[in-house]
């Protein structure tokens, strides 16, 4: 089962997106901000990170910097979910952006193109024979 990490304060918006994942056969873990984010990646690694930026204590912008700067975090793919801009830098730091309010296909569409769904080999990666 692959596992997704979810970064964002509003809580409405985890538990809406845990629901809707976890039915989807992820497993999910949750942080309210960059550094409960990099608090949950220490603990158990993610295969991909689901990003707000405008958060308090450590903002989704300084998250993705330290994990870029991690050799043992920089590739986790990371899809930025913002209603505001972000900059040129930003979208080449991650996998992909979604501005928000989004449409769920579309976040389903893009977590399974870069994880080939929840039980699948990861793209890119080779399979397992069985």
């Amino acid at each position: 089962m692959k596992r997704l990490l979810i970064v964002d304060d509003e809580l409405a918006i985890v538990e809406a997106l845990q629901d809707i994942l976890s039915v989807e056969g992820y497993g999910i873990l949750t942080a309210f901000n960059g550094a409960e984010g990099l608090q949950r990646m220490a603990e158990v690694r993610p295969d991909l990170v689901l990003l707000d930026l405008m958060m308090p204590v450590m903002d989704g912008r300084e998250m993705l910097r330290r994990m870029r700067d991690d050799a043992s975090l920089r590739t986790i793919p990371v899809v930025v979910m913002s209603a505001g801009r972000i900059s040129e830098e930003e979208r080449r730091s991650s996998a992909r952006f979604l501005a928000k309010p989004f449409e769920l296909d579309l976040l389903l569409e893009t977590i399974t193109e870069l994880l080939g769904g929840p039980d699948g080999p990861t793209p890119g990666t080779p399979g397992t024979a069985g």
